[in-house]
């Protein structure tokens, strides 16, 4: 009899786990893109081994809607019929726009019980409660934070040490002498071609960055008090660097094809061995003098320090990140979709998202991580395409400082470390959390003054508008647009972000 009752209790103990086991896991999907994994040709996050172990270690089936045009986001969202989670750039204004509309759920409620995690994270550093909480009180999305300076000083100034070398040009500390150098790569032939044709080029978002050193921005940013937001382009400072802009435009130093958002353009320009200075991250640094060795040029970007000592760019100042996952309102089971992404803040869910798999994609030793070869000397990938085969650094989560300097080499890691000596204090808050009021004010508002505002800036630049005779009208057609009042959302909202 004992052992027929043994034998019963193993039975139901078996038969307890078995049903533990056969428990229906819980199915979600997420709107998203690739990104660098478009490179190796993946078709789905399904194939890249960090999503496929988070699944299995939540329990989860996540079902991945993968976009290649962006513009999809717009049609989705009208429509109402939208995913699950929804990967995309929250920032303040569209955060609120949605929110109101009643498409994304406020998971602050949630995030407690079925995220004790990134709960734990969110009330430890006042820093993420502050950039990551909207002005209603709520949580939007699931961000993805980037705790370390190195990584939100993405962007910045490449200039060519060869040629500098090359004249005895020693690297230029203001911008009359960047001016000075720039004309001299022109004047001088410094590309041996027997044409004068070294320009600068690039994204105009990235090539005005040369506002900075002019003690403004493209953008809206903090007076010297830290406290009074200016709107950059209405400035006196602003007014001298349109005329910088105008005089490299007007000696051939800036490419006319500057105004263009293609970058198959700048790149192919740059490996004819014609671009002087550039602007852009470590990693494209990187493919630039190696594509450049493959056509027969040794060029030499270095880092250039950002002039003046200041960077403007309100990502500067971003610790949580605006992309994340937002949780649509047709989400049947909130907080266990949140149980998944709360993997993600964990040790081991961080050790996927920024490293891969142990074994494959890095090793340890003496508890320090490093990355193998198959990521870092891939026969046919850069290492940041190589690690997308394996890891998502960029997804949710905590982004590894660490994981991502040692992806580059010495010479691009120099870049950050230049580019990372500015001051970002005057920069904008980039979490400024609207009213359901403001939030209206800028979507009747922003898309009409930024097409005017660069519309006037291209024909300052090009001299089809004289930038003294015809500002007071550019002004007045910026205030008609609503460029006053936006200045002053934008100071009321700082306003509450400094108190919080």
């Amino acid at each position: 009899m004992k052992r027929f009752l043994s034998m019963l209790l193993a039975m139901a103990l078996m038969f307890s786990v078995t049903a533990a086991l056969a428990e229906p896991t819980a199915t979600f999907s997420i709107w998203t893109w690739l990104g660098s994994a478009e490179s190796w040709g993946a078709e789905s996050y399904d194939q890249i081994p960090a999503f496929t172990e988070a699944e299995k270690a939540t329990a989860t089936d996540i079902e991945w809607v993968i976009q290649s045009d962006t513009n999809t986001f717009d049609l989705m969202m009208s429509s109402g019929d939208t995913t699950d989670g929804i990967y995309y750039a929250w920032n303040p204004v569209r955060t609120a726009q949605y929110s109101k509309a009643g498409l994304i759920v406020n998971i602050e409620p949630f995030i407690k019980d079925n995220a004790p995690n990134l709960y734990a994270l969110i009330e430890s550093d006042p820093l993420i409660k502050k950039q990551l909480v909207s002005a209603d009180g709520g949580i939007y999305f699931v961000p993805w934070i980037t705790p370390d300076k190195t990584l939100v000083f993405g962007e910045g100034f490449g200039i060519r040490q060869d040629w500098l070398d090359k004249l005895g040009l020693a690297m230029p500390t203001n911008t009359d002498e960047l001016y000075t150098v720039l004309k001299a790569f022109r004047d001088q032939d410094v590309n041996g071609n027997g044409q004068n044709d070294e320009i600068v080029t690039g994204y105009p978002s990235q090539i005005n960055r040369l506002t900075y050193a002019f003690g403004t921005a493209d953008d809206y940013h903090y007076a010297d008090d830290g406290t009074t937001v200016l709107f950059g382009p209405m400035t006196d400072n602003y007014k001298a660097w349109l005329k910088y802009m105008n005089q490299m435009y007007v000696d051939g130093i800036l490419d006319p094809d500057y105004f263009s958002w293609d970058s198959d353009i700048y790149m192919k320009k740059a490996q004819e061995d014609r671009v002087g200075m550039y602007v852009d991250n470590p990693a494209v640094f990187g493919t630039m003098m190696k594509d450049g060795l493959a056509n027969g040029f040794n060029m030499n970007y270095v880092p250039m320090e950002y002039l003046g000592g200041k960077n403007l760019s309100s990502a500067a100042r971003r610790y949580v990140q605006p992309y994340g996952v937002a949780v649509s309102s047709t989400c049947e089971d909130v907080g266990r979709f949140l149980q998944y992404f709360d993997f993600f803040f964990t040790q081991p869910g961080n050790d996927l998202l920024n490293w891969g798999i142990e074994g494959l994609s890095y090793t340890v030793t003496d508890g320090k991580k490093a990355y193998t070869d198959a990521v870092l000397h891939n026969e046919t990938y850069e290492p940041y395409a190589a690690l997308s085969q394996y890891a998502h650094p960029t997804f949710v989560g905590m982004q590894s400082a660490e994981s991502a300097l040692a992806l580059m080499t010495p010479e691009q890691a120099a870049f950050k470390v230049v580019w990372t000596k500015s001051d970002a204090s005057l920069a904008i808050e980039p979490f400024l959390a609207f009213t359901s009021e403001e939030t209206d004010l800028n979507t009747q508002k922003q898309t009409d003054l930024k097409t005017a505002r660069e519309s006037w800036r291209d024909k300052f630049i090009t001299g089809e508008k004289n930038i003294d005779a015809d500002w007071d009208a550019y002004l007045a057609e910026l205030r008609a647009y609503g460029a006053d009042e936006l200045t002053a959302v934008r100071q009321a909202a700082s306003d509450r972000y400094l108190a919080k």
